[in-house]
C-alpha cells in the first residue's frame, strides 16, 4: 500500500514543483505580477525555478539518498515560504492553503519513499 502512496504523492509532487520550476524559468507576466506582488525581485523567479527542477530531478534519480533529503527540505521551506509570502501579504486563504498542500505531499512522498531511497539504509 505504501509503495502506491509513494508513487501517487511523488508523482503529484514532482508534477507541481516540476511546472511551476518550468514556468518560473519563462517568467511569463503571469508570475512576474505574482512575484511582484509577493515583493521579490525580478531576478527570483529563475532562481527558484532552477532550484525547483534540480529538486524535481534528485527525487525521481535512482540512489542519491542524501541529494534527495535536501531535495525534500528545500521544497518544504519554499512551500511553507510561498504560504507565509501570501499570508503576509493579505492574499485570499486559498493561495495560503495551496502551498500547504504541497508540503502535505512532500511529506507523504518523504515518508512513504523506498528503502533504496532513503538515506542510512543498508540493503543487503
Amino acid at each position: 500500500m505504501s509503495r502506491y502512496v509513494y508513487y501517487a504523492t511523488t508523482a503529484l509532487l514532482c508534477l507541481m514543483m516540476g511546472a511551476g520550476g518550468v514556468f518560473d524559468v519563462m517568467r511569463p507576466a503571469e508570475v512576474m505580477e505574482g512575484m511582484t506582488h509577493l515583493g521579490f525581485p525580478a531576478w527570483f523567479p529563475v532562481h527558484l525555478g532552477v532550484a525547483k527542477l534540480l529538486g524535481v530531478a534528485a527525487v525521481v534519480a535512482p540512489g542519491l539518498p542524501r541529494l534527495k533529503e535536501w531535495a525534500y527540505a528545500g521544497f518544504t521551506i519554499n512551500l511553507l515560504s510561498a504560504s507565509m509570502a501570501h499570508l503576509q501579504t493579505g492574499d485570499p486563504m486559498s493561495n495560503v492553503i495551496t502551498p500547504l498542500v504541497g508540503v502535505a505531499l512532500v511529506f507523504g512522498s518523504w515518508a512513504t519513499r523506498p528503502d533504496n531511497r532513503r538515506l542510512g539504509v543498508i540493503l543487503p
